[in-house]
Formats: C-alpha cells, structure tokens, sequence
C-alpha cells in the first residue's frame, strides 16, 4: 500500500504539468489575497480572523476543480494506460490498492489547497490598500484551512473517488464536480451569507437547516458568526461549536461513508458492455458470380458539406445518447429553477414578483452562462478528440474529407448550445405558466440567445481552435480551462482593463419593461462581431505559419476578419472613455490637495434657481440652461471662490457676474479671485449651459440614466456646486496616507455648533421632452404646452432645499382626487395592477401625517415610475414628487401574502418624507441627522403598516427588521440612533423603526405623536435647523418622568 501511495505521490510531483498547475494555483491565491477580498463590513479588517475564514471557506470551493482535474488523471491512471489487468495479476490486495489511490488522490488534492491558501496569506500580507491587523497569527490560517480545507477536501476527494470507481466516466465525474458546485451555491441562498442574504434575509429555520446541511460549511459558519460584535470578528476565529460542529461532523461521516462505498465498488477489471450472444447457425452456399463496377468519385462542395454534417450527425447521436447530457440538463433545470424561485419568492423581507419573462430572462443570464461555458469546455474537449481516444482517427484520418471534421464537430457542439438555451427558455415559460403570469416578452427572451447563445458559440469556436492546435487530450483540456479562466472569469478585466476583449464576460446587467436592454444589446453584438473575426485570423495566421497553406483563400480571410474586426470594435468602442483605477485616485488626491483650503472659506449660498431642461432619451443626452442668484449670507466678506462642474459634462457656457465683473469659465473646477470682495447679503449670479451624453460601452450611471424611455436623474447632484466637496475624497486610510493626505473630513459632531445659515432655495424648472413622453420635475407643476414637436413643463417650488431630481418616459396616468390634493400616478402602461392600491396607501398616509403631524404642504403629491436602469432605491421622496423603480413597487405581486406589502411600506416611508426630510425638516449635516428623516419615516411606516394590517402584522415586520439589525451590527460599528448617519443605514432604519416603535409602546403612541409634532411646528422651515438631541427633548417633555431613563437608554 505505501509503495503504491509514494509511487502516485512522486509520479504526479515529477510531472512538469503538476508543478504548473501548483504555480497557477499559487498565483491564483495570491491574486485573491493582494486584490480580490470581498468586502464584508467596513469596520472588518481584510486580515481579520473572521475574513480569514470567510475567504478560506469561499476559496474552497476550488477544491472541486482541482480534485476534478486531479480524479481524471490519478483515479483513472490504469484504466487510461490499459494496465487494469496487469495490476489485477500482482498480489496486491484490491483494497489496499484502493485505500492508497484515495490517499494519494487526496493528499494531492490537500497539497494543491494549501499552496492556494500560501498564496493567499503572502497576498494578504503584500495588501496595502485595506486596513490590516498589525503582525501575523498563523492560528488564524490554520483553524479555517483544518474546519474547511480539510474536511471539505474530504468530502470532494471521497464522493469522486466514489463516482469514478463506481462508473468508470469521466464525464460523470465532471458532472459530479459541477453538481457540488451547484448544491453549494442552492445552499449558500439559504444561509446568513454577508454577500447574498442580508438585502433578502432568511428565516432562522431556513439558516438552521442550512447551517446543518451545507456540504462546505460556510453556512454554519455565519450562523455561529451572528452575534458576534465587530471586535470579536477581529480578534478572535470563529468558536467551533454548536451547528458548525454538527455540520462538520456529519460531512465527515458522509465523507467516510462514500470512501467505504468507492472502496467496495472498486474494480482492477475494466467494465465492458454485455451484449447478448447469439447462436450462428452455418449456412452452406453455393458459389456464385457476382458483379462489380468501380464507383464513381465526387469531391464537390456538395459532398463536402454532406461530409461535415455526417461528422455532426455522429456527434449529436453521440451527445444526445449519453447519459452525461441527461444528467447537465436536469442539473441545470434544477439549478436554474432554484434561482427563479428565488428571485420571485424574494425571502421574508420582501414580496414575491412577477414571473415576468424580463425578471426570469435576467435570472438565466446571470446564472446560465457560467455554468454553459463549464459543460461547452468539457464537451468540446470530449468530442474533439473522441476518435483518437477510441483508435479509429486512424482510419478516420485516412478519408478525404477528414479535415471536415472540425466543421462537424462546430455543428454538433452548436446543437448542444442551442438544445441547452432552449430548455432554459421552456424553463422560463413554464414557471411563468406555475405562476400565473402567461404574459410574454419575447424582447427579454431574445435577449437570452444574444447574452447566452451567441457567445457560448464564439467560446467553442476558440475551444475547437485550441483542441486543434493542441498535441493531446489533456493538454488541450488543460489550455481549454486557461482559456476559460482567463477569458469568461473576471480575471482578464484585471490584466486588460480595455471592454472591447470582455467578449465572452457575459452579461448580467439589468432589464427593463421600458426599454428591454437598451443600448447594451447592440453593443454586445458588436463585440462579438469583434471576437469571432479575432479567432478567424489566429486560424488563418495558424494555416499560414503552421501548415503552409498559403492560398489566397486564406490570405482574403485573414482580410476579411480584419475589416469585420475593424467594424465590430470601432462600432463598440464609439465614445470610449478610459477608466483608469489609479488616474481616478491621484485626481481626487489632487483635488483634495489643491481645493481643501476652501474648507475654511466662506462661500456664496444659492438662493435662487432657475433651469431650462431639454431631454433627448433617444440619444441619451440633455442639455440644461440655467442660472442661480448666489448671496453672502455670513458676516465677513468673500472674495474667493471654487466653482466646480461634473467633468463628463460638457461646457457650453459658464459665466460667473458680480457688479462690474464677469468670469467666462472652460474648466469643471475653477477659482475665482474677485477684485471686489462680496459683501455681506450681497448677491451674484451664475449663467451655465451643460450638456451630458454618455455611451453604452462606458456604462451608465444609475442616478443619472437618461434613456429611451424611463429615464431618472437626480439632476442637481450635476448643476454647478460652490465650494469643496469633501465627498471626492479618498475614504481609504492606506491610500491617504500613501498620498499624504492626512485625515479625512469628519462628520460633524453632534455637540458643535448649528448652523445658522438658510440654506433653502426658490426653484423654477421648465423641462422639455420628446411628444411621445411625459417629463416630471420637482415642485408643482404649473404650466404644460407643446411646441415642434415636444412636450414642455414647467414646474415651481418654494422654500425647498437644494435637491431636485427629473424623470421621463411614455407614462399612463391615474389621477385621484383626495380632499384638497390630487394624487397621481404615472407608470408604465403595463404596471397597472398595484397602482389602486399605492393610492389607497398614499391616502391612508397622507390622513395619519396630517392628523398627527401637521397639514400637508403641497397641493399634489406625485408618483413617478422610473426603469430598473436606476438602482439605489426602492423609492425616493422630492418636493411633491416620488420616483419609484419599477421592479420592487410595480412588478411586486402583493396579493400572494399582505404581510409582504411593499407598497404599504414604500407610500407610508416615502409620503412621510413631506414631512421628515423632503421640506418641512431639513437636519443639519451632523451625526444624528439620519434619525430625523429615516428613522421618523421607518416609524411613520411601521404605523401606517398597523392601521392597515394590525399590531401583530406590524411586529412581524418589525421582528424581521431586528433580524437585519442583528446581523448587520457584527460588521459594522453600532452607533447610537442620536448619532445615526447614513454610513451606518442599519442603525437608522432598521434601530429606528424598532426603538421609535418600542417608544410608541413605551409612552404610548399618541404621546409620541405629540412630541412629533411639538418638534416639527419648531424646526421646520425658516426656523434653525433641528439636531437628533432637540427631538430627544421634546419626547422627554410629554414623557413621564419614570419612563425617561428608558428613553434616554434606547436612543442615546
């Protein structure tokens, strides 16, 4: 047995492959280390044992992988080399020499893991750009790599080795890897994942059972992670108990149990196929004369093509009677119905969705394509070289037409791509069928083939390329996975930042009713276009250089890829813009080195602003006219000022007036030196004209979306800005002190000083649209006309802060008219059916603010659907307007079970905004300002959710939002809700809605109210700007005294 162990260990270890791939792998886990780390918390350091782990365990999943590549060529050694019967005729025991091929398989299998975890650590160490723990702990590597390395190395090891002496197939093997993968994956949706449950949460029971079950235990893992706090996570491993021990144990026994099982099924004796025997019965003939004649040959094009799709023919016989593709299709069907399932169903925080084909499309390119690629390198790897492997390419080799055979082998693995998108498609339609929602967007399918199909097909051209040029089997399999780690995983975006060469990256962008894909449809197509003529002349070059073929045949196809190569990525790269991670640092450097003077300077206030705002959906650009009148509202004089534009805007005209003096300004950022000072209460003003466009191939900005239809821009973020901006700068501590910028910019603290100084403004807007869309704008709309051909509005509000936002799309709109203000929604045409009951909410809100609060401020109250193009809110709240995305408000399919009712929650938070946030009150920036526009909105919510549904409906939204909390708090620091911000959104939302709700209890609801509303009557506008501690005042004023330590103890 041990000479049979030795023997495998230094054979692999002599090998040449073996010591590559244990460099690849040493590579691959220092590339992780040094730039790869998943964020997981801010306050969690990248070296933290807690990181450490996660990294670890998520790491293990290479494991499947390397025991894969590892099983095909240990586990089938003899069978591979015919030398099965000969090791049968040795005295060695069958299982011992069983027990010692899995020990040798998996001490491999360990070794390349831990080279991987090495690789790791020594990234880890060379990080400069994440905050670190000082030294190194080797505790903290060892404990993950024993609790995941070696136990998940087990597991994989042991159910391989099963499959491979149980089955004699590869394949199956294969396809065993890619089902862990898959049941890890399933499992991991079900955990307490930091990067996949806390926007979802699960239930505690679905945590439990996945905690229990997860093969990689990654799931107990974050289950006994919980509750631990931020310093814990940084100090100390994860305690190995409770359901991580369980898990461990039980994968241990599985693993020993399938060790047992491989060993038993274990054969010297190859497996050969029992066919019946028949008896031959001799037959006597007489001897005859039979005639013959030479038949005539044909090498035409006809028999050409006939030729190729014989080779294809065989190989789709092939195919599609192997057991293997049986077995990919009901994974995928299984894996990919999980991943609908998930995203309809959306767990217990939100609601289930639409079935809607644009949800389920985007569903399968997310989740399709990965996989795709793993069963297209395995299967053309197969295919290809199935002659040889079966020693007939010899005779094969010898026809005329063999050379045909690759086109062949294109056509049959084209067959499989399209047989494998199909059932993805039929998947699809099936469970909008299961789910009654039998409304097909054809537009979202196609869609599928474009971002799934068409690239798949370019990956197996090159696959096919790289088989052809490769000497064997195994070779051409290895340089088939290169080619796939570097050319579908992320890797190839860190070598080659160009997107022109992300070919075959896939696409898991988003989805929209309004405008299906967009522009990135026609983009991508372009791309490929550029990726197939690029694979076209490295075959030519191949057939030039290699096999001498020089006939002008080739030489016009390596002209002909060009100009099609030419057309594709100058097609593609039309508006490029170089996006460099470095540049982008050393100009925000600089701009903080240069402009943070103007920190200590006074600067003007606008107080007026008016704009003319022409969008152009269908080109993705607009263009803004405008002008403010700025005032010196401090006491001292100004005679300098920064000035600063967005620089992807374009600048038409920037003209600074002040008395006799006029600036005419070309650059995004400018200083001013006035000659004359401006004087106290003295006013300036500013004319602009800007224009914005930007280009698929850049990628869009989600807050600034102007597009065909469903457009949203938080457009003042764009309008010209007085003074330094201390959001551009470097957050990293690492990276401020390599530049030497000293300390960021600290939130203000709670105890300084308010600020005075009236910061609100008059605005007047007019937007202009095409004819077939309707602009909505902020404030009241006050006129509407048309003129050549478009829509124009003119909307105005008084008194409001600096923070105005537009959208635009081809609406319908529902009008009501309740009491003294009108409501309206305006949603895209197909998004009707929850829109009756955003009204009865927003009523229903509108009556409990006004009554407790105070009257509503506006005349109208305005809902605006805008595509899924914008992300970063659910929904956002701006003088008399609210801009909600389509797919969490308007695709939600509430009626399965009202206790998910989004819309509730989003008209009660967003309505209360009127009165917390949008207008009446506007916090000073400071810690605590959070709480008074979230946390009275999160409270307003939550009572709007008891009138409707009643107080044990409500306490069960709340037990989900102390779910979030509980989670969230372990990653980062768990402030104060009087010193909330929205750096720490969990305490703000999710702390509020529980403490303010707690409070209601407290001191009962309508005392609250009261202080509620006492505070507004104060703070709100023109009276100074409230602090969180003035609210904690005025609830201690209508508290009784007994009740006012528990007060002080919940928010403070």
């Amino acid at each position: 047995m041990k000479a049979v162990f030795f023997n495998d260990l230094l054979t692999a270890l002599k090998q040449k492959t073996t010591i590559f791939t244990l460099l690849a792998y040493l590579v691959l886990g220092f590339f992780v280390g040094y730039q790869l780390n998943i964020s997981i918390g801010e306050e969690i350091l990248a070296n933290a044992p807690y990181s450490i782990g996660f990294m670890t365990g998520l790491l293990s999943l290479v494991l499947i992988l390397i025991a894969t590549l590892l099983a095909f060529s240990i586990l089938f050694k003899e069978k591979d080399a015919d030398f099965g019967l000969i090791v049968f005729s040795t005295p060695i025991k069958k299982k011992d020499f069983a027990f010692a091929r899995f020990l040798s398989f998996y001490v491999l299998t360990l070794l390349s893991f831990l080279v991987l975890i090495y690789g790791y650590s020594i990234g880890l160490h060379f990080q400069t750009e994440s905050d670190m723990n000082p030294g190194f702990n080797l505790w903290h590597f060892v404990y993950p790599f024993l609790i995941f390395g070696v136990i998940n190395s087990f597991l994989v090891c042991s159910i391989l080795f099963f499959v491979a002496q149980k089955f004699h197939n590869k394949l199956l093997v294969a396809i065993t890897g890619l089902f862990l993968y898959i049941l890890y994956m399933i499992v991991l949706m079900f955990s307490n994942a930091p990067f996949m449950a806390q926007s979802l949460p699960q239930s505690l029971f679905a945590q439990r059972v996945s905690a229990l079950v997860d093969v990689f235990g990654l799931s107990g893992y974050f289950f006994e992670a919980k509750d631990l706090s931020v310093q814990q996570r940084n100090s100390s491993v994860v305690p190995f108990r409770n359901f991580l021990v369980l898990n461990r144990i039980f994968i241990t026994l599985i693993s020993f149990g399938m060790v047992h099982l491989g060993i038993q099924s274990f054969s010297f004796v190859p497996i050969y196929k029992r066919k019946n025997k028949k008896v031959k019965h001799l037959k006597t003939t007489e001897n005859q004369s039979i005639p013959f004649m030479k038949a005539a040959t044909s090498f035409t094009l006809k028999t050409k093509w006939q030729a190729a799709f014989s080779f294809m023919k065989m190989d789709v016989i092939y195919l599609f009677k192997s057991i293997p593709l049986v077995v990919i299709s009901l994974l995928l069907l299984f894996y990919l119905g999980v991943e609908m399932f998930g995203d309809i169903d959306m767990g217990i925080r939100l609601p289930e969705q639409y079935a809607s084909s644009g949800l389920l499309a985007q569903t399968i390119n997310e989740s399709f394509y990965f996989i795709g690629t793993l069963v297209v390198v395995y299967f053309a790897n197969d295919i290809f070289w199935r002659s040889q492997s079966s020693g007939f390419s010899i005779i094969q080799n010898t026809t005329f037409y063999a050379k045909e055979k690759l086109l062949g082998h294109l056509g049959s693995i084209t067959v499989l791509i399209l047989f494998l998108s199909g059932l993805m498609l039929v998947e699809a339609i099936i469970f909008q069928f299961l789910f009654n929602f039998p409304h097909f967007d054809w537009q979202a399918y196609f869609g599928l083939v474009v971002f799934n199909t068409f690239p798949l097909f370019v990956l197996s051209i090159l696959l096919l390329f790289v088989n052809f040029i490769s000497k064997n089997k195994y070779v051409a399999l290895g340089l088939s996975f290169l080619v796939f780690l570097l050319l579908v995983t992320p890797i190839l975006k860190n070598v080659i930042p160009n997107p022109l060469f992300g070919v075959l990256s896939g696409y898991k962008g988003q989805y929209s009713d309004f405008i299906g894909y967009g522009a990135y449809l026609p983009k991508f197509l372009w791309r490929l276009l550029f990726g197939i003529s690029l694979i076209g002349i490295f075959f030519f070059l191949y057939q030039i250089f290699f096999t001498r073929n020089k006939k002008i045949v080739t030489i016009s196809g390596i002209g002909i890829c060009l100009i099609f190569g030419f057309v594709g990525a100058s097609n593609f790269l039309e508006g490029y813009e170089k996006k460099d991670k470095q540049t982008f640092i050393s100009e925000k450097a600089t701009y903080e080195k240069k402009y943070r003077k103007y920190q200590n300077i006074r600067q003007p206030t606008i107080k007026s602003v008016s704009t003319e705002i022409d969008l152009f959906p269908e080109k993705h650009s607009y263009r803004i006219k405008g002008n403010y009148w700025v005032k010196n509202l401090h006491n001292q004089p100004i005679d300098s000022l920064l000035l600063s534009v967005p620089n992807d805007f374009k600048i038409n005209s920037l003209v600074f007036h002040y008395k006799n003096e006029i600036f005419n300004l070309k650059n995004s950022i400018s200083e001013l030196n006035l000659k004359q000072a401006m004087q106290p209460q003295d006013s300036a003003k500013l004319e602009f004209e800007l224009e914005y466009r930007w280009n698929a191939v850049n990628g869009h900005d989600p807050f600034n979306a102007i597009i065909a239809d469903g457009s949203f821009m938080r457009i003042s973020r764009y309008f010209p800005q007085f003074g330094y901006d201390a959001e551009n700068e470097i957050p990293d501590k690492n990276l401020r002190e390599k530049y030497h910028l000293g300390i960021q910019t600290q939130m203000k603290k709670l105890e300084e000083e308010k600020n005075k100084i009236d910061v609100f403004i008059s605005l007047n807007m007019q937007i202009s649209t095409p004819k077939n869309q309707i602009a909505v704008g902020t404030g009241e709309l006050k006129k509407y006309w048309q003129n050549e051909g478009r829509n124009y509005y003119q909307f105005a509000a008084n008194a409001v802060p600096f923070r105005f936002a537009v959208s635009s799309a081809q609406y319908k709109v529902r009008r009501k008219q309740h009491k003294d203000i009108l409501i309206e929604v305006l949603y895209y045409p197909l998004h009707e059916n929850n829109v009756d009951h955003l009204i009865e909410n927003t009523q229903l809100t509108l009556d409990y603010c006004t009554e407790n609060f105070g009257p509503y401020p506006f005349k109208s109250v305005r809902f605006a659907e805008v595509s899924s193009f914008t992300q970063g809110f659910a929904g956002t709240a701006y003088p008399c307007v609210i801009f909600m995305t389509e797919n969490m408000t308007f695709n939600a399919n509430i009626s399965v079970d009202y206790n998910q009712d989004v819309v509730n929650e989003l008209a009660g938070h967003e309505v209360a905004h009127f009165w917390w946030g949008t207008n009446q009150i506007d916090p000073d920036y400071r810690e605590g300002y959070a709480m008074l526009t979230e946390s009275l909105a999160m409270y307003t919510e939550m009572m709007i959710y008891k009138k409707m549904y009643g107080k044990e409906k409500m306490m069960e939204r709340l037990a989900i939002h102390q779910q979030i909390y509980d989670a969230e708090k372990g990653f980062s620091e768990d402030l104060s809700l009087l010193k909330s911000t929205k750096e720490n959104a969990f305490v703000s939302y999710s702390k509020g809605a529980i403490v303010f709700v707690e409070l209601s209890e407290l001191i009962g609801e309508k005392k609250l109210n009261l202080a509620l509303k006492n505070f507004l009557e104060k703070h709100k506008y023109p009276n100074a700007k409230p602090i969180s501690t003035d609210l904690l005042e005025d609830i201690l004023k209508v508290s009784d005294e007994k009740h006012q330590e528990k007060i002080q103890s919940l928010i403070q």
